[in-house]
């Protein structure tokens, strides 16, 4: 009877795997579909969002698409138009999701916890009323159709979304996470967060000096009481070293820093991207603005303007000076074939065709090999009427001395950063004009005597002053942005109020403003001289503030 059952059975229990297999692999591949399609959501629980559900924040909390496109939304009967972050449901609903009163309508909370879950009595203060749970299928009904989960039409203020299906995918995708996605770094009693810095290398003294400012002014802050009662914490990567692959930024990001301040940038990294793709905002660091702001970065919030935008405040300055009797006037741009030559050469043609100037004519070289009589017989062959320069001190300085383009006191103009060349007379340079992005020492007196009264609390001696400096501002507006964004923390709300930002004094530099659309707080400058017998600074303008 045993060899009997052995022979049928083994032929069946082959056609029964024959059977199985297939329907083991059409599970895999449908169940999660099936199973989202009827509210059992395949999501993860915890962990770093993915790509999709960072796609679906975007749309969340600014109201813009993968292809980079405002989200569109229209409300009642006549259609009224929204888009962008007009249209973000987080406009209405709250970065958290937590609901708000936006308009004096009750807006309900959308988080995870109550939109999957019934309601079972009606709260009409919450804009709460009684419905079934939510599930991708209800969902997509109330987002292009206005229809809740029980049937009932929403109100006219819940725009209808025509939102194509990738783009409803993310959004769902990041719905079923709203509310659980806690902030990295945001704890009951502190805050996480993070400078990237050159410990090592040629500029090892400027991070070391930073890194110390930065701490002693959260010493500061948290022997008050830290802000809303976190203690700020400040977490240091050595940004001359990469790590399996990751530079100083993406270590502390992987980390689980809440936000960055004060990092030292000479331009833009590579880790920039991940920074706007997750949304993570960098305070104020140390250097000037660079080509990421002005190809539309939004997470990296700079204090001073860097080439591009000087060298728009000297055109705009020549301009206003400018006797409309006499013929246009020729500019000559002169800049190394490097980031910031290029960055300065760019901002002066693109003001000098805002202006209906001709483009300025061009002389570039290798970096470190500037040919100062090359580029005076250049001059000379331009008849140039004003010349912007981009280079160093001693590169302008042989340049000076070549006077047969130089004479007759065509104005010169270069960056206020530049350091004074050693064994130059005053009087040579007095035809050079400077884009100073701060304001004259003497209009922030008080400001730099309490900045020296800090670094003597603190046993810091005067070392890389400019640098110091800019991270004593960068602190400063990092708590000040802390403050307004209230106890319940996290980083659209920072962002929200570093936008607030309307002429925040740091007390070292010029009124800080960012505004919705500007990342560089001092968009603009002054022009300044040395005196023709000392190196002290004169002013020739007030403050020029450059349009968008």
């Amino acid at each position: 009877m045993r060899r009997l059952d052995r022979r049928v059975m083994r032929p069946q229990s082959r056609k029964w795997w024959l059977l199985v297999v297939p329907l083991l692999v059409l599970c895999a591949w449908a169940g999660p579909r099936l199973l989202r399609s009827h509210g059992a959501s395949s999501v993860r629980r915890g962990g770093p969002l993915s790509e999709p559900e960072l796609r679906g924040k975007a749309l969340f909390l600014r109201g813009v698409t993968s292809s980079g496109a405002p989200l569109v939304g229209r409300l009642g009967p006549e259609g009224v138009e929204l888009s962008g972050a007009d249209a973000a449901c987080g406009h209405c609903h709250g970065p958290r999701g937590r609901g708000t009163g936006e308009g004096g309508v009750a807006a309900p909370s959308i988080q995870a916890s109550r939109l999957f879950a019934p309601v079972s009595r009606a709260d009409a203060d919450t804009g709460q009323w009684e419905r079934p749970a939510y599930d991708d299928r209800s969902l997509t009904e109330a987002l292009r159709r206005g229809v809740a989960s029980g049937g009932r039409a929403l109100g006219p203020v819940m725009p209808r979304f025509a939102l194509p299906e990738r783009e409803l995918e993310d959004l769902l995708a990041y719905l079923h996470r709203l509310g659980e996605d806690g902030e990295p770094g945001v704890y009951e009693d502190r805050l996480v967060l993070g400078v990237a810095l050159p410990l090592s290398g040629r500029l090892a003294s400027a991070g070391k000096d930073v890194r110390a400012v930065l701490e002693a002014s959260f010493e500061e802050v948290n022997q008050q009481g830290g802000v809303f009662g976190r203690r700020l914490e400040l977490r240091v990567e050595d940004d001359s070293l990469t790590v399996e692959g990751s530079d100083a930024t993406g270590r502390l990001v992987n980390a689980g820093v809440f936000a960055l301040v004060g990092s030292l940038r000479t331009g833009p990294r590579e880790s920039d991207a991940r920074l706007e793709r997750e949304e993570i905002p960098l305070v104020a660091p140390v250097g000037l603005s660079d080509a990421h702001v002005e190809r539309g970065g939004r997470m990296i919030f700079y204090v001073y303007p860097g080439p591009e935008l000087q060298a728009r405040v000297a055109v705009q300055h020549l301009h206003g000076a400018w006797d409309r009797r006499h013929t246009e006037p020729v500019l000559a741009v002169l800049h190394p074939r490097d980031e910031a030559g290029e960055a300065w050469a760019r901002g002066a043609s693109t003001e000098a065709v805002r202006r209906e100037w001709p483009a300025p004519k061009t002389f570039t070289y290798a970096p470190g090999r500037f040919d100062a009589a090359e580029a005076a017989r250049w001059l000379e062959g331009t008849r140039a009427t004003a010349v912007l320069f981009s280079g160093t001190a001693d590169e302008l300085s042989a340049l000076l001395s070549g006077q047969r383009a130089t004479s007759g006191l065509v104005p010169i103009y270069a960056s206020g950063l530049l350091a004074r060349p050693e064994g130059t007379a005053a009087r040579a340079w007095e035809q050079v004009r400077f884009v100073q992005p701060s304001p004259p020492a003497e209009e922030h007196a008080a400001g730099i005597q309490e900045f020296e009264s800090f670094l003597r609390r603190h046993t810091l001696a005067p070392g890389n002053l400019a640098f110091q400096m800019n991270a004593y501002a960068s602190a400063r507006l990092l708590v000040e942005a802390l403050r307004r964004s209230g106890a319940d923390l996290n980083r659209a709300g920072l962002v929200s109020a570093l936008e607030s930002f309307q002429d925040v004094d740091t007390g070292v530099t010029g009124p800080i403003t960012f505004g919705s659309q500007g990342r560089v707080g001092l968009r603009g400058g002054f022009i300044v001289r040395w005196g023709a017998d000392s190196w002290e600074l004169t002013p020739l303008s007030d403050w020029i503030a450059l349009s968008p």
